[in-house]
């Protein structure tokens, strides 16, 4: 995901006032919905030309997978789900560990619903107002707070499912 600095400070905008000042419920809602979005251009895939080579949009002049991009947004998704409730709960953020990704569309897809429950799970049992104070680096957005990471999982789903079906449509 690359923006020009004023789309990043408007996602950013985003993030901030919306995490804040939405409840728990309604972003668990606005994430599903978008991780559903995600699931559907997944699905939607060719299984024969997963590993074919695609134009990046994020990266111009490099290529990617259909696979390679799935994998990165499951991947980065289920890493994200696991550090924003250990903050939620007080805990530190843990290492950037990569989650082992399955290799089929549809066990990857089971695994990515498992995380994002146990996180639904986990922020809903969370205070709300809590530990938002701990904050950790985006590479594009700054210092978040969980709750705004949280929300950027939304973003981050609905800019793959785009790209899944733009790549789909190349192929």
């Amino acid at each position: 995901m690359t923006a020009p600095e004023t789309e990043s400070a408007r996602i950013l905008g985003y993030l901030q006032s919306q995490a804040k000042s939405r409840s728990i419920d309604d972003l668990v809602q606005r994430v599903q919905e978008a991780v559903d979005e995600l699931a559907e251009a997944a699905r939607a895939l060719d299984p024969a030309k997963l590993d074919t080579l695609c134009p990046s949009e994020e990266s111009p002049g490099e290529e990617w997978t259909p696979r390679q991009c799935f994998a990165h947004i499951v991947g980065g998704n289920m890493a994200g789900a696991t550090r924003i409730l250990h903050v939620a709960h007080g805990a530190e953020p843990p290492g950037d560990d990569s989650p082992s990704i399955p290799d089929t569309i549809e066990e990857a897809l089971k695994k990515h619903q498992e995380a994002m429950d146990s996180l639904y799970e986990h922020v809903r049992d969370a205070d709300p107002e809590g530990n938002l104070d701990v904050r950790w680096q985006h590479p594009m957005f700054g210092d978040l707070n969980w709750r705004e990471w949280f929300l950027f999982l939304r973003i981050h789903s609905k800019d793959h499912a785009r790209q899944l079906q733009t790549m789909d449509a190349q192929l």
